[in-house]
């Protein structure tokens, strides 16, 4: 009996292959590559002032993320800015988590009979309060003397500065801000009150006496939408009030 021999079959249709977008038209191949609207810029610009009250971003982290923020114009812009918090990234349209940024806040976790476990069997560990108290005010006055604020301290919502020959030094870069509007009164006799503040951020030199003294403003950036904004008042006699830039602006986390 003879073999039947093969017969070579034809190569299958892969079907037709994706054509590139017309010249001016948006190449949209995701759900990331749809535009991003106000609203959306705003709950993750919320979820960032937030987390900077936390404790979680630093204030010049603050500014660089907002700037981001501000600027995204896609769904896979905003997407990195949050990656590391708890939110986590900013849902694509037709997700699942909306309903967790309604508010720019972590949804609550679910009643229970029993400790939850993820999928390992091991019991997550409890996230800390998203809140936290705002501190009133604190004074600080140096009489021929020095006085220092810098790394991660807490910028309370109102902050006396009385320099009578002495030095007063807040840094900002790095501080813990919790509300939105700050207010600074100074009250300088030979002396000097310096505020080391992020490029970007809104600080506001108000009207206030002026003898024989300097008042410097040295931030040249634009502000950045949603900053904090500072209310620096009061007066200086042959004193002198500086508000400057960190020396050495360093690099975002999101590599901007």
């Amino acid at each position: 009996m003879s073999e039947v021999p093969d017969v070579p079959r034809p190569p299958a249709d892969p079907g037709p292959s994706p054509q590139p977008a017309p010249v001016g038209v948006p190449d949209v191949r995701s759900a990331a590559d749809l535009r991003c609207s106000d609203v959306d810029r705003e709950r993750v610009a919320e979820a960032l002032r937030q987390a900077a009250g936390d404790g979680r971003l630093t204030l010049s982290e603050l500014e660089e993320r907002l700037e981001a923020t501000f600027n995204a114009r896609t769904y896979g812009d905003l997407q990195p800015i949050t990656r590391d918090l708890p939110q986590g990234p900013y849902p694509l349209p037709g997700g699942t988590s909306t309903a967790t940024w309604q508010q720019g806040r972590p949804a609550a976790p679910a009643a229970s009979t029993g400790p939850a476990t993820s999928a390992a069997g091991v019991a997550p560990v409890p996230r800390p309060p998203t809140d936290g108290p705002v501190r009133a005010s604190e004074r600080i006055t140096s009489v021929l003397s020095t006085e220092k604020r810098k790394g991660r301290w807490e910028v309370p919502a109102r902050i006396d500065l009385t320099s009578v020959l002495g030095e007063v030094e807040l840094d900002f870069t790095e501080a813990i801000v919790r509300s939105r509007e700050i207010d600074i009164h100074v009250g300088i006799v030979l002396g000097s009150v310096t505020l080391i503040v992020p490029e970007g951020i809104d600080v506001r030199i108000e009207e206030g006496a002026n003898i024989l003294g300097e008042r410097k403003m040295k931030l040249k950036s634009e502000v950045t939408p949603g900053s904090p904004v500072y209310h620096v008042r009061g007066f200086v006699v042959l004193g002198e009030l500086t508000v400057r830039p960190p020396k050495e602006r360093r690099r975002s986390l999101l590599g901007h």
